[in-house]
């Protein structure tokens, strides 16, 4: 094999017989390093790579540009029934840009305008290019001038491509009583309430649960996370399996540089957003709005509620959550980072901290709390529940006792006279 699948379909007593194409195919994920002639130097690598797959031992041109273009030109050239125009299959293109350090965020963008540079002025000698990634950037090779990629994000030809359609469900699984019985027999064994789950409602918990992704507001159809939903009926149980594919790194890295700006109400059943706003091609992710960065990595989806699609105006996309499974999995994420924001203010107060417990200066030590710990952990983080009060101080505390070994913080620690919410103690000198 030399990197093509060959494809053979009977029709009415016909054969049809799928072209054979040579094929680059990227994945620019697997790109590792951080600085840009490192990054130059695996692509040329990758681009060897393909070419010796066509028998093809070496790449003569000194550049990454240039190699690229001799690998067009040369599987343009291959014979045993090549045909004569490549096809270039690119994944993730985005990868390097988002694992890549602020202060090489310009140098490892030029390397990508550079080799989409070459992709832009080479269109006429491939089949056709297909470039995939979570997020859109400008990248002026890529994106500029009028033979620019047409983007299909939003497109409703293409709104099904990406997930599982209720009929395919329907046709796959539900319509097997095999697959459905064990499901259902499973689901109602670990039931402890009276009422079972019936047919009807298994098919609901499951659109609930995996449904509801839709990728046009053009086109009143959602689809299912093909992800979960396989898992499911592997695992014959509703479970979160998103993590498996929904923690992109993009999201993380923005958590982790500034959780309060996920300071918002994620109760709330939609979201608007200006579309221009909406589908701004951005110059870096460090600019990119957070509503546009939650649709762009999965955990935000169109609202196509008739009341928002039929908006007089048409200025304005509404955006939700398309299902609990993404709802639950957002705020388990955001609670872990809360924590790890309230820790790191506790580490930045430890000194005041503890200097005010060994005083017993505690008029001194509550103020440090209510304007270090609970003052900037954000209203819509910090709900009125004692829980989260205590989630919150313990978070900071342990923070603030973090290096010290003679000193910690324990929560929920059962005593003679009852449970303590919260201990603080320092060893005995």
């Amino acid at each position: 094999m030399k990197g093509y699948l060959k494809v053979v379909i009977f029709i009415k007593n016909k054969t049809y017989k799928w072209k054979k194409y040579p094929v680059i195919w990227l994945n620019f994920s697997e790109l590792v390093s951080k600085e840009p002639d490192l990054l130059e130097k695996e692509l040329q690598y990758k681009l060897l790579e393909i070419a010796n797959k066509y028998g093809i031992n070496e790449l003569k041109a000194p550049s990454l540009s240039t190699k690229l273009g001799e690998l067009i030109n040369i599987l343009g050239r291959l014979q045993e029934g090549y045909e004569p125009t490549p096809i270039i299959l690119i994944d993730e293109y985005d990868s390097p840009l988002i694992s890549c350090k602020k202060d090489q965020y310009e140098y490892v963008l030029a390397v990508l305008s550079s080799f989409f540079k070459v992709l832009k002025g080479r269109q006429k000698d491939c089949k056709f290019i297909f470039v995939t990634g979570v997020t859109k950037f400008h990248l002026s090779g890529l994106t500029s001038g009028a033979n620019s990629a047409n983007d299909i994000s939003f497109h409703e030809d293409y709104a099904e491509m990406l997930g599982c359609t209720e009929e395919d469900i329907d046709n796959l699984f539900l319509s097997k009583d095999r697959i459905v019985h064990p499901i259902l027999e499973r689901l109602n064994r670990k039931n402890t309430q009276e009422e079972k789950y019936t047919f009807i409602q298994l098919k609901q918990a499951l659109k609930d649960y995996y449904n509801g992704y839709c990728f046009t507001a053009d086109k009143m159809v959602s689809v299912y996370n093909p992800d979960s939903i396989l898992r499911f009926f592997y695992a014959k149980d509703f479970d979160n399996f998103w993590f498996n594919s929904g923690s992109p790194i993009i999201l993380l890295q923005q958590m982790k540089q500034n959780i309060h700006r996920f300071n918002m109400d994620w109760d709330k059943c939609s979201f608007p957003i200006d579309k221009v706003r909406f589908k701004l091609v951005h110059p870096s992710f460090h600019e990119m709005p957070l509503l546009s960065l939650m649709y762009q990595t999965g955990y935000l989806t169109m609202d196509l509620d008739p009341s928002h699609v039929q908006d007089k105006n048409h200025l304005t996309y509404y955006l939700k959550f398309p299902n609990q499974e993404v709802k639950s999995s957002l705020k388990l994420i955001l609670a872990d980072f809360i924590v790890q924001a309230h820790q790191e203010a506790g580490k930045a107060c430890s000194a005041s901290v503890l200097s005010a417990l060994r005083k017993e200066a505690w008029v001194s030590f509550l103020n440090i709390v209510r304007s270090d710990c609970l003052a900037k952990a954000g209203y819509r983080f910090l709900d009125k529940t004692e829980k989260s009060f205590q989630g919150t101080l313990y978070a900071f505390l342990n923070g603030a006792f973090h290096e010290m070994h003679d000193t910690n913080a324990s929560a929920e620690r059962d005593s003679a006279i009852g449970r303590l919410d919260i201990v603080m103690e320092e060893s005995a000198q």
